[in-house]
């Protein structure tokens, strides 16, 4: 299972470099490559490791560190489980994702963007589904689930369910079929 996260890392670097082999040579150099290597590494060692990790991750600071300097400020937790294809756009915004989120395939961050709780939750209580946009500065705060294939507007604050195929937008956030 561990592993999977290092397949998992290859799918996204190929979707950043967008197929094109001279994107390999810079793609290093921006902010999502960063995040996310740092993301999928950490998540490996979680998976291999157990909560043994937590103390070894001081061996790996040095790669953190460089991986910190190449991208920009995150925080998501190793203990997150995001599915196959994580894709962000503008990380120098910030993000941060709470260790308790399941989070399924190919989810999008456009930056700013916040999957927390509000209060003490247990695993499996804050669920994102698969083919989720989340816009600019929006934030997700569980408990709570969110369906498929679902577009949360940009500075939206969800805190209730949100069923598959529709478009949130507002403060609280409404979902509105497509």
């Amino acid at each position: 299972m561990g592993l999977e996260q290092l397949q998992f890392l290859g799918h996204e670097l190929c979707l950043l470099s967008s197929g094109k082999a001279t994107r390999w040579l810079v793609i290093f150099f921006e902010p999502a490559a960063g995040v996310t290597i740092s993301y999928r590494i950490d998540r490996c060692g979680y998976l291999l490791c157990g909560q043994v990790w937590m103390a070894l991750r001081v061996l790996a600071y040095p790669l953190f560190l460089v991986l910190r300097l190449l991208s920009c400020r995150h925080e998501i937790c190793c203990k997150a489980q995001i599915g196959r294809g994580l894709q962000l756009t503008h990380p120098t915004l910030g993000m941060v994702i709470n260790g308790d989120a399941i989070i399924g395939r190919n989810c999008l961050l456009n930056g700013g963007n916040s999957i927390g709780v509000r209060r003490g939750i247990v695993p499996g209580q804050l669920v994102v589904g698969d083919d989720v946009t989340l816009g600019v500065n929006s934030c997700v705060l569980g408990p709570l689930r969110i369906g498929n294939r679902v577009v949360i507007g940009a500075g939206a604050i969800v805190v209730s369910d949100l069923p598959d195929d529709c478009v949130a937008r507002g403060v609280p956030a409404r979902g509105y079929p497509v």
